[in-house]
């Protein structure tokens, strides 16, 4: 593990060593834990913000694919439906 120093505003500091106590954790061990949770929270939002573009692009394309074949699927659809008397 390496050693790093951070500065902290002293009001969030002790908000951090107060929850930590609660917590029964160390400092470092609370902060660490908090650093992870928050690079989770980042490349879930990543990941579906992709999901999201690329949901709307298929999105396009599947409307664009259904209303370039709608033409077709009446024809068919016409030659099959016929009723005769």
């Amino acid at each position: 593990m390496e050693k790093i120093m951070i500065t902290l505003p002293s009001d969030l500091l002790r908000v951090v060593d107060t929850t930590a106590r609660q917590r029964a954790e160390s400092r470092s061990q609370f902060i660490r834990e908090s650093l992870v949770e928050r690079m989770e929270r980042l490349q879930r939002q990543d990941f579906e913000a992709r999901l999201a573009e690329e949901y709307r692009f298929f999105s396009q394309e599947t409307t664009t694919l259904v209303a370039e074949s709608l033409p077709a699927q009446t024809a068919a659809a016409e030659k099959v439906w016929q009723w005769h008397d």
